[in-house]
């Protein structure tokens, strides 16, 4: 075959899979600009939803790119764990979290943990509150601050999400397995507002309206069951390791 007629199939070859690629990019780009805005809803208000989709942007290409037809395991399954997990990366690089807020949902946590191991079911707000020796409002303005380090500084919203089977490491699976083990141990309208959020792909304002409470509550107590989850997960490390 002449080299001309080859380089000239070669080049069609690259343009028909640049084509390809765009059209997906085209396609999926709704769904980047659904998880960006869920993300976004958790953050900030100085954190723009526009670099949000661009990182997801760049998180499908990356799916684009990598994905590998399996059984039971769909490209938009996949595609959706990518631009979470390329969101999630581009906002721990930025670390946007202050050390106070840092300080104030470790002593949380660990207080959530302590009750519940004491009391043995998981502890009401009002008990932790108190157990701090600080006001109800003043429990919940912790919770409002802490919104950002329960998405930026650990992976379990990206664990908790089902969908992203495909591409989770071993390490991920077993920590997966883990958290299952530990969701039931996590008050029920906390645990229906991670499967209603990560499982079902609900935005908090949706939640909201499922169970009837206000945004800002869901988005309490969405970051009060992380919380209480890297609490129970921090003692079992622990334990793990007398």
């Amino acid at each position: 075959m002449p080299w001309g007629s080859t380089l000239i199939r070669a080049k069609g070859y690259k343009q028909s899979n640049v084509d390809d690629v765009g059209s997906q990019l085209k396609q999926y780009a709704p769904i980047v600009r659904r998880i960006a805005m869920q993300v976004a809803s958790r953050l900030p208000r100085n954190v723009q939803l526009d670099d949000l989709v661009q990182e997801g942007m760049l998180g499908l290409l990356d799916a684009i790119k990598r994905y590998e037809p399996k059984p039971g395991a769909s490209f938009e399954t996949y595609a959706k764990a990518r631009i979470r997990g390329s969101i999630y990366d581009s906002l721990r690089e930025e670390d946007v979290i202050p050390r106070h807020v840092r300080d104030k949902l470790t002593q949380l946590e660990r207080t959530a943990e302590e009750l519940r191991q004491v009391l043995g079911r998981p502890p009401e707000d009002s008990e932790i509150a108190s157990h701090l020796g600080i006001s109800i409002e003043e429990y919940f303005a912790i919770l409002d601050s802490g919104m950002t380090i329960t998405i930026v500084d650990d992976e379990l919203p990206e664990v908790i999400d089902e969908s992203a089977d495909q591409s989770k490491t071993l390490q991920q699976k077993q920590l997966a397995a883990r958290i299952e083990e530990r969701l039931k141990d996590l008050p029920e309208r906390e645990r229906l507002v991670l499967a209603l959020h990560y499982q079902q792909d609900l935005s908090f304002r949706e939640v909201a309206y499922v169970m009837e409470l206000t945004p800002g509550r869901i988005s309490q107590l969405h970051t009060q069951a992380l919380i209480r989850l890297r609490g129970m997960l921090a003692k079992e490390r622990e334990e793990n390791e007398d």
